[in-house]
């Protein structure tokens, strides 16, 4: 901006006082301006904008433009009437929603039957929440044993009431009346099955010599042949323990085997061992033993023709695998025996170079 009023200070050509100001003259002059240009100064030199108002300052011009960034100017749309485009502005609605008018000054709801529905806060002429719920259908709520009831034809429960009692068993189960007869399954408390097994007889058949009167039932068991001259029964051996003597009406006589049985052709029959894992089964014993607590192995070298072999699994931790030398079961080589669980067994015997298997129960040849 301009400021007026400036004292203008005289100085003549160098070292010469014609028209020239005297010192006193031009230093008062210059005080004066300094005066006057304090006194017109802004004591604002910081400009800072706010919402819809934004400053920048232009130094090399010294000219700051303040610049409005929010609502210049409000035009009516439709539905709508403004007093003014600018400054203060009154805004008013000339009908309904979205201008488009209408006469509707509240919403409700009525049900169809207050049987089914209830309805409060109804009509809404503002604003508010219409509430819905369903009718009490007057059945008292709670557990219902063997219940009886009537539902209408929208699926509601409009009559509930506990009836007789359909019976008091609460389990049926069976109990064996005698020997023969085994039951399990039972007793049953909701569903299942009660199995019942005869483990007596369960038919009889006639061999040579006897009679039968029918297959089941009541049976009488007869002799179809006769008796004969012999009056005491009597077992001697030079190789078997025998006891109790000659029979000559009834009893019993003993047989066992020795500790140990040599049979001719080097067919030996005596003791056992409990085979340990990584071990080789012993030949000089007829029966290996073993229980695993884990995955096992174990080998059984060549035999002697004749020689008999068994093995088997009195407790199951783990697969038993027991490699064999000169298997019967291979072309050639050696075989595997696999004992996966317990009661899993089986008799070798050594015969032609090869030991060929002469009973199994639940091995795995490989």
């Amino acid at each position: 901006m301009a400021i007026g009023n400036l004292q203008v200070i005289q100085i003549g050509l160098p070292n010469e006082s014609t028209g020239s100001d005297s010192l006193y003259s031009a230093f008062t002059k210059t005080q004066t301006n300094f005066t006057t240009l304090f006194g017109c100064a802004s004591p604002y030199n910081t400009f800072v904008g706010n919402t819809g108002i934004s400053t920048s300052a232009n130094a090399n011009t010294g000219t700051i433009t303040i610049t409005n960034t929010g609502v210049t100017q409000l035009n009516a749309g439709t539905g709508i009437i403004l007093d003014a485009s600018t400054g203060n502005i009154t805004i008013s609605s000339t009908g309904g929603g979205n201008g488009a008018g209408g006469t509707v000054t509240s919403v409700g709801l009525v049900p169809i039957s207050n049987n089914r529905l209830t309805i409060t806060n109804s009509p809404v002429v503002s604003n508010g929440t219409i509430s819905i719920d369903l009718a009490n259908s007057g059945v008292i709520a709670g557990n219902y044993a063997y219940p009886t009831l009537t539902v209408d034809q929208y699926g509601r429960i409009t009559n509930i009431a506990n009836a007789n009692s359909v019976g008091t068993v609460t389990s049926v189960g069976l109990v064996a009346s005698g020997a023969g007869i085994q039951v399990s399954g039972g007793p049953i408390t909701t569903a299942g099955n009660i199995t019942v097994v005869n483990t007596g007889v369960t038919r009889l058949t006639a061999g040579t010599g006897i009679g039968l009167t029918g297959s089941n039932g009541n049976i009488t068991v007869s002799a179809t042949q006769t008796g004969g001259t012999v009056t005491s029964v009597g077992i001697s051996s030079t190789t078997l323990n025998v006891s109790s003597g000659a029979i000559t009406t009834a009893g019993t006589i003993t047989v066992d085997l020795p500790s140990n049985v040599q049979v001719a052709g080097s067919l030996l029959l005596s003791g056992n061992e409990n085979l340990v894992s990584g071990n080789a089964a012993n030949l000089a014993v007829t029966a290996s033993y073993f229980s695993t607590t884990g995955s096992s192995t174990a080998t059984l070298a060549a035999g002697t023709n004749g020689l008999i072999k068994t093995f088997m699994m009195l407790a199951d931790g783990g697969d038993m695998i027991i490699t064999v030398t000169n298997a019967g079961w291979k072309s050639s080589g050696t075989g595997t025996i696999t004992f996966g669980d317990i009661g899993a067994g089986c008799t070798l015997q050594y015969i032609n170079n090869k030991w060929f298997c002469i009973g199994q129960n639940g091995v795995t040849f490989g």
